[in-house]
């Protein structure tokens, strides 16, 4: 895959972004999956305007352009939460830099990683006339800035995966785990797969899993006919299996949402108990990722992930800007900036008709769109390990059904 090599082609690129959607061609579609949708420029209802001149930033600014955006972060958060929050600001500069300082201006405000920073960040910007707010990083972050900016009418489009804490106006551009799990089951309905053991952790993530999985089998005519939950060791996965094994013996499919060392562990596990896997599938979640897919007793299963390309032509360019690897997190980072711009680009504001396009956008993380609940529809791709790799075998829609090409 070709890279950026020259200053000409890199303005380029930035402009086909901001132009509509994605048309691939010259230097921009060989290299970026550039394109949002186009914005209508239609009159909407937008919160009432300060009177009197505007507050001067508070905070690190991004920009020299004329309308005002806060990106929320944990730059003083404790563990992690700092570490994350450099990566999600340095993608934020990376996706200024292609989008061009004179787009916006944009505002890095520290919440500390905490729901009363996250509260004060709000206010802040509400205060400054910011025309919405990206981020937080946290579920209590979220709601704690949730209300500051629902009373002035400015939308938020947040980084966090807790589907609970979306709703109107408060976006999440996050890889929600009920999107990933979906995808992969009806990839196997499509394939004849009818009834489904489920194979999940104990705790919160195991629980989304199972729901998910037993309402789209629901949906596609299929069932899931068993569920067992694991903690993590070894003889809690061995029981967990033993537990299932006569409804494995008769479903078509196992579904281990899990990643780490769980697919290999519960395959193996199964095939130990005489159970023969031949002819039933194997299914995944893009956890997988963190799974070692060398190991033979994973050849043939598949899961659902964004598109590893795109996703490895973002964190080039990360690194050769910033001289360290991201993680993908900071993809969406970079994809919320361009998105914000775009919009502004269109309508010199983010109203929420814009943000909701039925068309949706298209970046470094894939195709995702925003419902008027807040929630995320993201497009991923279908996997097969293959040799040890994970390689396309479905590859992630480029249009959402209903849209435009």
């Amino acid at each position: 895959m070709k890279f950026w090599n020259s200053a000409e082609c890199r303005r380029g690129a930035a402009s086909a972004m901001l132009a509509g959607l994605v048309m691939i061609g010259g230097c921009v579609g060989a290299d970026v999956p550039y394109g949002m949708s186009n914005i209508e420029n239609r009159p909407v209802a937008t919160a009432p305007e300060a009177t009197g001149p505007r507050l001067p930033a508070s905070g690190e600014v991004i920009g020299t352009g004329e309308t005002r955006v806060a990106l929320l972060l944990p730059l003083t958060g404790e563990g992690n939460a700092s570490r994350i929050a450099a990566e999600l600001k340095n993608a934020a500069i990376l996706a200024m830099d292609d989008a061009g300082l004179q787009s916006m201006e944009l505002v890095v405000k520290d919440t500390a990683g905490t729901a009363e920073g996250a509260s004060a960040a709000a206010s802040q910007a509400v205060a400054e006339g910011a025309a919405a707010v990206l981020g937080p990083l946290f579920s209590a972050n979220v709601r704690a800035a949730a209300p500051a900016l629902a009373v002035n009418g400015i939308p938020m489009i947040a980084f966090s995966s807790d589907r609970a804490v979306a709703g109107p106006g408060i976006y999440l551009n996050s890889f929600l785990p009920q999107g990933v799990v979906r995808r992969t089951l009806l990839y196997a309905a499509g394939q004849g797969a009818r009834s489904v053991v489920a194979i999940v952790p104990e705790g919160a993530a195991g629980d989304i899993a199972e729901a998910e999985a037993r309402r789209t089998m629901l949906e596609t005519g299929g069932q899931v006919t068993a569920v067992a939950r694991y903690r993590y060791d070894n003889e809690s996965v061995y029981e967990a299996v033993r537990g299932v094994t006569e409804d494995i013996r008769t479903a078509d499919a196992v579904f281990i949402p899990d990643g780490g060392n769980s697919p290999a562990t519960i395959v193996s596990s199964i095939t130990e108990s005489g159970i023969e896997m031949s002819g039933k599938k194997v299914l995944g979640t893009g956890q997988w990722t963190s799974a070692n897919l060398a190991d033979p007793v994973l050849a043939g299963a598949v899961f659902a992930d964004t598109d590893h390309g795109r996703v490895a032509s973002y964190k080039q360019r990360y690194q050769s800007r910033f001289g360290a690897e991201p993680s993908l997190t900071s993809a969406l980072a970079y994809d919320t900036v361009i998105l914000a711009a775009n919009i502004i680009k269109g309508v010199n504001a983010i109203p929420r008709h814009a943000i909701e396009s039925p068309v949706g956008f298209s970046g470094y993380t894939g195709l995702f769109r925003f419902n008027a609940d807040g929630t995320t529809e993201r497009g991923y791709a279908i996997y097969e390990v293959r040799d040890g790799q994970p390689q396309i075998i479905d590859p992630a829609p480029s249009r959402f059904d209903g849209g435009a090409s």
